[in-house]
């Protein structure tokens, strides 16, 4: 921080302050207005009227702050006394004079200032007028002289000025409203206008004489006339008025959309106003709205047109390289595993794509419960055994904290060891290991997947994390991939509250990192069940009645995949629409249904008959909404989801009865 030194005329200024008989003096409504103005013009918290005496800085009028005075040694304002010009300091937190002054580091946290000297009689700078925000912002030359203009009403106040000096001072105000590019007035509490800047007529088309003989209220949109007469009223009444927006008509018959900022001095039944021409800002957030309108279109119809029949696909084509229809001849198995490898590379830019866009709008649902991450860790290596086959390489699982809890989303857990085992396993060179380790860091736990790889360029290192981002390298774009993998990873464990970097050596691998707070037992009544791997499922025994399953789908070819999947656990009874599921209900009791809520016309399905008549899993195109999570017994995304985890969930939900 850089003291303000004195001007060299110092002594002469200060006679000149003291003169004035302004220092310490009651709050006046003359020099309140000023400020009250100057906050609402340039849009700033606080503005103020600021004399410097010899220790301090002491506010004759102030808006947006309680203080009164402030030490000069910290004061911008003693700076501006040194300038004849408008000092301004864009932002203090790049001015090695103001950087670390506590005016700035702490309340009222200064980062913008403009401050134009005011003078007494003899010309000695004895103040400022001065704005004041707390973020960043440029000040344009229109704006300076603004208000060098304010200052100089400031100047009429302060020195008692005489008639021709007032009207001097008077024409300089009327210059301010002609230049003024928002709609500045003075109005009575009933509407009617006393003063107007020029921007009205620039905006509105109608002619001073005439907005001066029509009141406000005759020029508002009679849907927004109700609101105006209580936004009215309320100052009437001396209460603040807050933020306002309404139409306006203007000369040609069309309507603007105009935002006030106003004060009211109630004593004098007067009100001070700034309207603004939002009418653009209003069309293109119209435009973002349907905009937005037609991305959610979009993503649905992507997540139900392109799902569905990718989900139908990659389960067929899993069932035939399983051998559902016997052992396929060898180059008819390498063409399925073909077709499945790239289904799946399909659906995941999908999901990646769907989850991005959800993250990005806040929605998506987290359930975070503590789980033993040893639990997780076991599925998500066991899930990825088939992948580390193609790869050629194998994961290895590391417990060093068996008996690890932490407050986790288990699905997106699962889903962040899915990303960062994935990325592992496709860079390892054939013949590898790929090491899934659980540990503890002082009170943190640590999820590590360690790769002995490439490693990652120092090029590519800094931008890893974004979105899209994919290194240069052949290699790398021969592996493939959007690019959103790890920015969507990163943001998941984010929402979890845990941290994710990563350590990286070229030719010696790379090791991405989890850490998570821990949860202990404790700290909770009771400690919640682990969850059961996938692979814990009950198979049906010999000698077991089979049970009915009624499927609830209106695509035909996922009905027969689901079927296909279940063949051997049970009798898979098929329903395309609410009305065959209501049917089908009636032959009999089912002991499960499995439902795709989504309809195809973009409807939901009623859950409420079948939830009356046995547990639901949901399979579907998307996630639920959280209250529907709530009553069924089990989620499974079409696109996330395996015909294994499939089969082992209905296995989980379903009792199996001995034969009579």
């Amino acid at each position: 921080m850089i003291p303000p030194p004195p001007p060299a005329d110092e002594p002469r200024r200060l006679r000149a302050l003291h003169r004035l008989c302004l220092l310490d003096t009651p709050a006046e409504e003359r020099f309140d207005r000023i400020v009250r103005t100057a906050a609402r013009m340039f849009r700033v918290p606080i503005a103020l009227v600021s004399l410097v005496d010899e220790s301090r800085q002491w506010f004759k009028a102030r808006v947006g702050l309680d203080d009164t005075s402030t030490a000069r040694s910290l004061s911008f304002c003693g700076h501006a006394l040194l300038t004849p010009d408008t000092f301004v300091v864009p932002d203090a937190l790049e001015d090695v004079r103001f950087f670390d002054n506590p005016l700035v580091t702490g309340a009222p946290h200064v980062r913008f200032y403009a401050g134009q000297p005011i003078h007494a009689p003899d010309g000695s700078p004895v103040g400022t007028l001065c704005l004041i925000d707390r973020r960043a912002r440029a000040f344009s030359g229109e704006e300076r002289q603004q208000l060098e203009d304010l200052a100089s009403w400031v100047e009429l106040e302060l020195n008692a000025l005489t008639v021709q000096e007032a009207r001097t001072a008077l024409a300089r105000q009327e210059r301010f409203f002609e230049l003024s590019v928002d709609m500045l007035c003075i109005a009575g509490v009933d509407g009617t206008f006393r003063q107007l800047s020029r921007a009205w007529s620039r905006s509105l088309g109608h002619s001073e004489e005439s907005l001066r003989a029509t009141p406000l209220l005759a020029l508002v949109h009679e849907e927004d006339r109700a609101a105006t007469t209580e936004w009215l009223a309320r100052g009437a009444r001396g209460e603040p008025l807050p933020c306002f927006e309404h139409r306006c008509r203007d000369r040609d018959g069309a309507w603007h959309w105009l935002q006030w900022n106003a004060v009211v001095n109630p004593e004098e039944g007067i009100l001070y106003g700034v309207a603004r021409d939002i009418t653009e800002r209003k069309r293109l957030e119209a435009e973002r709205h349907q905009m937005e309108r037609l991305k959610n279109e979009f993503v649905s119809t992507v997540s139900h047109e392109l799902r569905t029949p990718l989900t139908s696909i990659r389960g067929s084509l899993g069932l035939l390289e399983g051998g559902v229809l016997g052992e396929l001849p060898s180059q008819a198995q390498d063409m399925v595993r073909i077709a499945r490898t790239n289904t799946e590379r399909l659906i995941r830019l999908i999901n990646d794509i769907l989850d991005l866009e959800k993250m990005e709008s806040g929605k998506l649902d987290f359930h975070l419960e503590p789980l033993e991450l040893r639990v997780l860790l076991a599925q998500a290596a066991e899930a990825h055994h088939g992948y580390a086959e193609e790869c050629g390489a194998r994961v290895e699982l590391a417990v060093e904290a068996p008996d690890a809890w932490a407050m986790v989303d288990g699905d997106r857990f699962l889903q962040v060891l899915a990303n960062l085992l994935s990325n592992a396993l496709k860079f390892s060179p054939r013949g590898e290991r790929v090491t899934l380790r659980l540990a503890r860091v002082g009170t943190r736990l640590r999820v590590s997947v360690e790769d002995r790889g490439p490693g990652i360029p120092e090029s590519f290192r800094a931008r890893i994390f974004q979105k899209f981002a994919q290194a240069d390298g052949s290699d790398s774009r021969r592996k493939g991939g959007t690019g959103l993998g790890l920015s969507i990873t990163r943001a998941l464990v984010e929402r979890m509250g845990g941290t994710l970097d990563f350590v990286t050596r070229e030719g010696a691998g790379t090791t991405f990192r989890v850490e998570l707070p821990e949860w202990r037992a404790e700290t909770c009544a009771s400690t919640p069940p682990p969850r059961l791997p996938v692979e814990s499922a009950a198979e049906p025994a010999p000698g077991l009645v089979r049970p009915r399953v009624l499927h609830v789908e209106a695509d035909p070819d996922n009905r027969r995949v689901v079927a296909d999947v279940l063949r051997d656990v049970a009798d898979v009874v098929p329903a395309g629409s609410p009305p065959e599921a209501e049917s089908a209900l009636r032959t009999g009791p089912f002991p499960l249904v499995i439902a795709e809520p989504v309809l195809p016309e973009g409807g939901l399905l009623p859950l409420a008959p079948l939830l009356a008549a046995a547990p639901v899993v949901l399979f579907s195109v998307r996630e639920a909404e959280p209250e529907v999570a709530r009553q069924v017994s089990a989620v499974l995304v079409k696109s996330r989801a395996s015909n294994a985890e499939l089969r082992a969930a209905v296995l989980r939900f379903l009792p199996l009865r001995g034969s009579p």
